[in-house]
């Protein structure tokens, strides 16, 4: 999935509220930022893993910020059902 695509679906923006959503079950597609700290998202890593849940890692933070029309950067983005 493009990320181009992801600007007008409904999603989560940020490792947190990102995390809280896919132990909601809400989350279908996972973008993680290749330039965040490995830290913040492990967790996120590592449940997508055990869900099965398809995981982008080709972007950076400033590209998933401007993606999802936020002024800040993002360290991970999940699309929601």
């Amino acid at each position: 999935m493009s990320l181009e695509l992801a600007s007008s679906v409904r999603k989560t923006v940020g490792a947190k509220q990102t995390l809280k959503a896919m132990k909601r079950n809400e989350v279908t597609y996972l973008y993680v930022a290749k330039d965040c700290d490995e830290q913040v998202v492990a967790p996120l890593i590592a449940f997508a893993e055990g869900a099965g849940i398809p995981v982008d890692r080709g972007y950076l933070m400033m590209e998933l910020g401007l993606a999802c029309h936020i002024k800040v950067k993002a360290a991970a983005v999940g699309l929601l059902k």
